[in-house]
């Protein structure tokens, strides 16, 4: 069961990087092709949790650092480094592709992985889960799977707002098109 859990975080490793390779270089400033920088302002999870970090106007952690986003043809790369739900920073890598796109909006789905989520571990319902799901290599470096719907609603062509939704909480920010 082991060698299966490896094989598949080895798997989501590969096509995050095979995304990376995927995704053009061609940006538009009137389309979605390009180049986004988001910064998250504040996040509220779905049940509460006494190790959260309870930071600035009541946000749950999450309101801290920065994700890049490189997108092409209904495809997104994102990586970055973002203060997570426990007051901590971790590092996002995630591949996502779109479910919905016009003028103002996206809507998009992103799979990946975040590091330096050792808090997670202490609460008792998510060790148990992340011990019996998670392949043992993700366990000893405190990381944990990411899935995020991802909102985004434009302001201007180069300035919006982004709603990322988890099965844990939601999260909103500003983004800025490069």
């Amino acid at each position: 069961m082991e060698t299966i859990k490896n094989i598949i975080a080895t798997l989501l490793v590969g096509l995050a990087f095979l995304g990376a390779m995927l995704i053009g270089t061609q940006a538009n400033a009137q389309s979605w092709e390009g180049t986004h920088i988001y910064t998250p302002v504040h996040t509220k999870h779905f049940s509460s949790n006494p190790l959260y970090d309870n930071s600035r106007l009541g946000s749950e952690g999450g309101s801290e650092g920065f994700l890049i986003t490189r997108s092409s043809n209904g495809l997104h790369f994102t990586m970055g480094i973002m203060q997570n739900s426990y007051g901590d920073y971790s590092k996002y890598l995630m591949f996502g592709f779109n479910l919905s796109e016009s003028d103002t909006s996206q809507l998009s789905i992103q799979l990946g992985v975040a590091d330096n989520y050792g808090k997670a571990y202490l609460d008792e319902v998510n060790a148990r889960l992340m011990n019996r799901y998670l392949p043992s290599t993700m366990i000893e470096n405190s990381r944990i799977p990411i899935m995020t719907a991802t909102y985004k609603v434009r302001l201007t062509n180069l300035i919006g707002l982004q709603f990322n939704l988890s099965p844990a909480f939601i999260n909103s920010g500003l983004y800025i098109h490069i």
